[in-house]
């Protein structure tokens, strides 16, 4: 099987667990960390004002700690130590940097990673750490399945299945023989290396976009308090869950126009062409010939995203069925299957 074979696989596997049903059984990890994350910027604040801090950093620690929450249903402790816990961030961000390397040069992998296992013996405290803990995770689930996993969260949910580990668990047994234990801890760690780095540079993108258009940052700050106003017992400090915010267009337009204007992946998305060749943009590739296109060049396509493409105007997203449907066309970093 070839390696992009090996790829279609490993996403079959799991398109199940990405989709909306069921990443809301577990999106309550997220709300859970959020308010961790609200209780922190809050102490930021006194009748003195504001103590100066860097968001980007606080929005890692927060990304890292919903991530290992909704994969393990283990908070990590970034954003309560303000610290990278145990250096895996640090690691997993030497380990993406190498992917995206060697990701364009594949046949120097084997040589280079023997190099480096070589010369920097004993760099992986923090896989370590993060082996750890989903291995402690699995023996929870594989000792009692059903069982509760001993710790209680603010929505008052109890248990390990209620995790991605969960889930992957339940589809292992189902078919043991089509998806092994080995397939659990792949995806499970997976989830963990691709997932902190993404959302991380997402939301700081939003962030940075939000305070650079003060036009923007005010209507969706009207929306949202429209939406507290009209909801029982609600703020607008209060977490909204996955199936709210899906409810919130104009938030939803932001998220979008954030994503187009700054997709987090810089390589270009390879394809390999078909047996028998493809003619692409009236040029013709043979059969076995990596093609490729680069998100920030899609994305500033004026044909497809208007002639002001270059500007970061989320109302674009509001636009009528047909035009909204283009767009998403040609929007690289949306994928109905993640991984």
């Amino acid at each position: 099987m070839s390696g992009n074979q090996q790829h279609r696989e490993r996403r079959r596997q799991v398109n199940e667990f990405y989709t909306t049903s069921a990443i809301n059984k577990i999106a309550y990890r997220v709300d859970d960390v959020s308010r961790l994350l609200f209780d922190k910027l809050a102490h930021r604040t006194s009748a003195e004002g504001i103590t100066p801090f860097d968001i980007c950093h606080s929005i890692k620690y927060y990304a890292y700690d919903a991530i290992t929450n909704v994969t393990f249903g283990h908070i990590l402790g970034c954003l309560e130590q303000n610290s990278d816990v145990n250096g895996l961030m640090e690691t997993l961000a030497a380990f993406l940097r190498y992917g995206m390397i060697v990701g364009v040069i594949v046949e120097w992998h084997p040589l280079i990673i023997r190099l480096l296992q070589a010369l920097t013996p004993g760099k992986n405290k923090g896989l370590s750490q993060l082996k750890s803990i989903g291995e402690d995770a699995m023996k929870r689930m594989y000792r009692d399945p059903e069982s509760p996993a001993g710790e209680k969260t603010a929505s008052g949910e109890g248990h390990q299945r209620h995790t991605f580990v969960g889930l992957l668990q339940e589809r292992h047994l189902r078919d043991p023989s089509t998806f092994s234990r080995d397939d659990v801890t792949y995806h499970m760690i997976t989830n963990v290396v691709a997932g902190p780095d993404t959302t991380s540079a997402s939301l700081n993108a939003a962030i940075y976009y939000l305070w650079r258009n003060p036009r923007v940052l005010a209507r969706l700050r009207d929306e949202l308090d429209n939406w507290a106003a009209n909801q029982a017992k609600r703020t607008v400090a209060s977490v909204i869950s996955m199936p709210e915010a899906q409810e919130l267009p104009y938030l939803q337009a932001v998220l979008k126009e954030t994503m187009r204007n700054f997709p987090d992946f810089g390589n270009n998305l390879s394809r390999v062409v078909p047996e028998g060749g493809l003619t692409i943009a009236d040029q013709f590739f043979p059969g076995g010939t990596v093609v490729g296109m680069n998100a920030f060049v899609a994305h500033a396509n004026r044909d497809v995203f208007g002639s002001d493409a270059d500007d970061f105007r989320p109302e674009r997203w509001l636009a009528d069925q047909d035009t909204v449907a283009r767009m998403e066309q040609n929007f690289l970093f949306v994928s109905k299957n993640c991984p």
